[in-house]
């Protein structure tokens, strides 16, 4: 009886009962048709470790072809599909903030200055910044510790770094989480963006170039090849134009890469930088967007068939869906959409023993609904821990 499970278009996983079908035939060609297969005899039992070995044979022969797909891939694998376009997989990364700093007009602010959260995490200033016009400067902060510290809005407002003429520190939007080992879904990622870096495409180049940097978490871009004014996805974009807009990173990090790779197209945006070209000596004002933050609230019902801690526990399955730590799912990411429905799957897909009967969103402030929040391409969809209701029903 033939068991060969490879075949020209790819693996073949049997039914267990097929092959223990087989398995019972080729035992009674050798016993005889009256042989005993009784599962409770000895010999049964022999076929049932049969069927089991191969069924693990025919498992792992899967698994394996499958590590060859890099969309696939996991684990050591992964690594080796980096490793052929020259990538390797990043190792962890701090959180990142776009803090509002205030005082006196022409206050230089050195990199390096310190502030403090509320839950006396320390932040550093990556870049020197200068109080300007309106007595204000945006600038971007890292978390002196790694991993996922977060920051939510309003939570940072301590000058540790005294400056003669830097009077406030706020955040105006939550942090970006930073990572403390990049994970097999962001490596894939990762792989097919440092593909599209040696693309042709305005759009890929930019794109790949910038996701590369630490603390990126998402990205929307647009271009306005005409030469008039044009509203492309609900963004005004002028004339011979491009808009890009970063969830994360350092401003001061993706100018540079933006001006390298947009084509000498125009910019637009609401964060301004200047960038002086090294070769040409030439200084441009580089636009870029940020996103808008859209604070969400969730209440789901679940039904829980064994967990001693059922309520942390979705609460937290919640919060990893959003922070697009769920294979396959991108969740709460730049300009998608946020679906009751995709939350549902996401708790599902992590907690085998909880079953989600009723899942609702509604903006912070606003009621609770079943139908999908919409988000436009420089929106995104956030929540809190403090944000999340579950009820556990029979």
């Amino acid at each position: 009886m033939s068991y060969n499970y490879i075949v020209s278009n790819g693996v073949i996983v049997p039914d267990t009962s097929a092959i223990k079908t087989e398995v019972e035939a080729e035992w009674r060609l050798i016993a005889g048709e009256d042989a005993t297969i009784d599962p409770s005899s000895f010999e049964g039992r022999l076929i049932d470790a049969k069927t089991n070995e191969r069924i693990s044979v025919a498992r792992n022969n899967s698994d394996l072809a499958n590590q060859l797909n890099p969309n696939m891939a996991n684990g050591s694998f992964v690594d080796a599909h980096l490793s052929l376009i020259g990538g390797a997989r990043d190792g962890q990364e701090q959180s990142t903030v776009e803090l509002t700093l205030t005082g006196l007009i022409g206050t230089n602010i050195q990199s390096g200055s310190f502030v403090e959260d509320n839950n006396k995490q320390l932040w550093f200033l990556v870049a020197t910044a200068q109080i300007g016009a309106g007595n204000t400067v945006t600038a971007s902060f890292r978390s002196v510790n790694y991993g996922p510290i977060p920051a939510a809005i309003g939570e940072i407002t301590k000058i540790i770094s005294g400056v003669v003429g830097w009077e406030t520190v706020n955040n105006a939007t939550s942090a970006v989480l930073g990572k403390i080992e990049q994970n097999d879904i962001s490596a894939k990622r990762q792989r097919r963006l440092e593909l599209g870096a040696n693309t042709r495409s305005v759009s890929s180049s930019v794109i790949a170039a910038v996701f590369k940097l630490e603390g990126v978490a998402g990205i929307q871009f647009r271009e306005n090849n005409t030469s008039a004014t044009a509203v492309i996805d609900g963004v005004t974009l002028i004339a011979k134009s491009s808009w890009l807009c970063v969830d994360g990173g350092v401003t001061s990090e993706i100018v540079p890469l933006y001006y390298n790779n947009r084509w000498g197209t125009d910019f637009n945006g609401s964060v301004t930088s200047q960038y002086t070209d090294p070769i040409s000596g030439q200084v441009a004002s580089v636009k870029i967007e940020r996103p808008t933050e859209k604070p969400l609230k969730c209440l789901i019902e679940v039904r829980v068939t064994q967990s001693q801690n059922a309520v942390a526990d979705v609460q937290q399955a919640i919060l990893d869906y959003a922070n697009g730590l769920v294979e396959g799912e991108p969740g709460f990411a730049l300009g998608l959409d946020a679906s009751p429905f995709e939350i549902a799957s996401g708790v599902n897909a992590q907690l085998p023993n909880v079953f989600v009967k009723k899942c609702q969103l509604g903006l912070v402030g606003g009621v609770f609904s079943t139908d999908t929040i919409l988000n436009e391409i420089y929106e995104k969809a956030t929540i809190t821990l403090g944000e999340i209701t579950v009820t556990i029903v029979e």
